[in-house]
């Protein structure tokens, strides 16, 4: 499922095999550049055939010097943006999103398959070499809160929180918080706002969630008007009062 980000006022979006980056110029989006698995030479012929048949998640890392994709098809790259060369590789069965941690670590989402549900945690100059593997039933999110220090990752009933301890070749994930999804639950996506806070998709729609917001600060999930109530928006980004978004289809 094709996954929108924005970012320094850039679109991508992706599906299929490709990843396509847009300049919003007149509020529409013009393609500027794009990357295809089946095209990229220095990929190993199961990845550009099959691994990466499908990909649902692309998220622009280190300062847009590079893209992170997600495939469902069970493949994971991190792609020089640049050059379009991949720097790194993984197989990881219904990979559903990643994000860069600390110490040159990468994090990855995987949803239900029997060698899924779960997340996994892997350096960066290693390809295909899984260092952690915890329990996510249908991992749907991954991203890393800077701010926070914190690894927020989305499953079918959860938003949790990890820590992140031990050495680059032996990390450490140890749960800090966890918060029920909102709604019908069934977490498709997890996004940060501009302002800190995060978006987060369900079966039923779409919630801004502030991990420190009530009394006491439990976490607060609270309707965004413009895609609430809307059945299965599996993804969403935000910048300013622009929203790029996808829904599936009803079959």
């Amino acid at each position: 499922m094709p996954t929108p980000r924005i970012e320094a006022q850039r679109l991508y979006a992706c599906g299929d095999d490709q990843v396509r980056e847009y300049r919003i110029e007149n509020g529409r989006p013009v393609e500027i550049w794009r990357w295809s698995a089946a095209q990229a030479a220095d990929l190993p012929a199961r990845y550009r055939t099959t691994l990466l048949a499908h990909i649902d998640d692309c998220k622009p890392v280190d300062d847009t010097r590079g893209i992170l994709v997600t495939a469902s098809t069970g493949g994971v790259v991190l792609i020089d943006r640049a050059t379009g060369r991949v720097t790194f590789r993984a197989t990881a069965p219904m990979a559903h999103s990643a994000d860069l941690l600390p110490g040159g670590l990468i994090a990855v989402a995987l949803s239900i398959n029997p060698e899924g549900d779960r997340l996994e945690v892997y350096d960066r100059t290693r390809s295909e070499t899984p260092l952690v593997r915890l329990p996510l039933p249908s991992g749907h999110g991954a991203v890393w809160d800077a701010t926070r220090a914190r690894l927020f990752v989305l499953s079918h009933d959860l938003i949790q929180a990890f820590g992140i301890a031990g050495t680059r070749s032996e990390p450490v994930l140890a749960e800090s918080a966890r918060w029920t999804l909102p709604g019908r639950r069934d977490g498709h996506d997890l996004s940060r706002r501009p302002d800190g806070r995060y978006l987060v998709t369900t079966d039923d729609g779409v919630w801004t969630f502030d991990p420190e917001a009530g009394e006491p600060a439990t976490g607060t999930y609270t309707p965004l008007p413009a895609l609430n109530p809307k059945l299965r928006v599996k993804a969403v980004g935000m910048m300013g009062d622009r929203l790029a978004w996808v829904q599936a289809e009803e079959s």
